[in-house]
Formats: structure tokens, sequence, C-alpha cells
């Protein structure tokens, strides 16, 4: 085999060759940050969304003892179980058909997530919403607060 040559290997890399690298190498970076942001996310809102089911069973069922059971501490401080029974009790002819889930947010703050759900009755004429925040606390996801409106603008932070 004569007149055969190997072709030459470069030694180094081109500088637009790493430019393409480096710009790959982010944006396939951000993508999966992009990813595992929204995965975490939904499975948050899914746990979270439990525990809010749960209470509005509680509201159902007119068990102010077991809603409160599910509370942080600083709503079990500020919250009786049989407050929670009467309130719950004032809300029955409200809420006496099962509700539907109309809307869900989250807020990230210092203080860790809070996932807020929003359900819908529609026992009566007008609507009634009741907001439930649910806040991992210690890896566990505990009821923070409950709220009721005939208007869904007032539960809904802008």
């Amino acid at each position: 085999m004569t007149g055969s040559t190997k072709p030459k290997r470069r030694k180094f890399i081109k500088p637009t060759e790493l430019v393409f690298i480096i710009c790959f190498v982010v944006v396939v970076g951000l993508l999966m940050n992009i990813f595992i942001s929204k995965w975490t996310l939904r499975r948050d809102a899914g746990h979270a969304r439990v525990v809010s089911d749960k209470v509005i069973n509680d509201i159902q069922k007119r068990d102010g003892g077991a809603a409160r059971a599910l509370g942080t501490p600083t709503f079990q401080k500020s919250s009786t179980s049989a407050g929670l029974t009467s309130m719950f009790k004032q809300l029955e002819v409200a809420t006496l058909k099962p509700p539907k889930l109309d809307e869900q947010f989250v807020i990230d703050t210092d203080n860790g997530r809070t996932v807020y759900f929003i359900y819908k009755y529609t026992a009566l004429k007008v609507p009634y919403y009741i907001r439930t925040a649910v806040m991992n606390k210690s890896g566990q996801w505990q009821l923070t607060g409950i709220t009721g409106n005939i208007d869904e603008s007032k539960l809904v932070f802008d």
C-alpha cells in the first residue's frame, strides 16, 4: 500500500466548536432544571391535594376535630375542634353537594411552599367557594388555613 496517508488528527478544539458545546450544555442544563422544577411542583401539588381533599371531606362530615388534626401547630392553636365543627355546620346548606376543584396555585416563600386549592360548591343557586392552604412543614403537608366566600375573587391572590 503505497501512497496512503493517514488523516491528520487535531489536537485542539476550535473556538467555534467550544462555544457551541458550551451553549449546548447550558441549554440542556436549563431544560433539565425546568423539567425537574415542573416534576417537583406537580408531585408537591399532588401530595398537598391529598391533605386538602381530606379537609374538604371533613367539612362534608362536619368533623372539625379531624380537620384540626391535619393542621400545623399554629393552625391548631388558633382553631378548636368545636369552633371548626360549628363553622362547618354553618356552611351545611352551601356544602350539601360535594365540590369540584376550581383552581389551585402554588406560592413559594422563605417559609416554604404553600399550595392553595379553591373548591366550588354548587348546592345553592349562588356558588360558594372554599380555599384551603396546605404547607410543607418538615416534609409533611399540613393545613394552614380554611377560608370561604361567595366571591371567588376574594380567595385568589393578585
